[in-house]
């Protein structure tokens, strides 16, 4: 997963990363590791989609692990 910063950004650490940086994510090795998902190896076609007790039956939630789904504003 590769994206590029639009402006400045300061990490927790205190590590800014300048605006125009390239930046990548090693997405297979976070959704395959277990301290992130429990039988990360396995696959599970259902496994973010949550059942509810509402009407409409179900619903999906999205998470900062499952990274294809971005989570920008427009998630939110």
């Amino acid at each position: 997963m590769a994206r590029v910063t639009l402006r400045p950004f300061t990490l927790s650490n205190g590590i800014t990363i300048p605006a125009n940086t390239p930046l990548a994510l090693p997405q297979s090795a976070i959704h395959t590791d277990e301290e992130v998902y429990t039988n990360a190896e396995q696959f599970d076609g259902f496994h973010f989609l949550r059942h509810s007790d509402t009407e409409e039956g179900v619903t999906v939630t999205i998470s900062h692990e499952h990274l294809p789904f971005v989570l920008g504003r427009h998630a939110w």
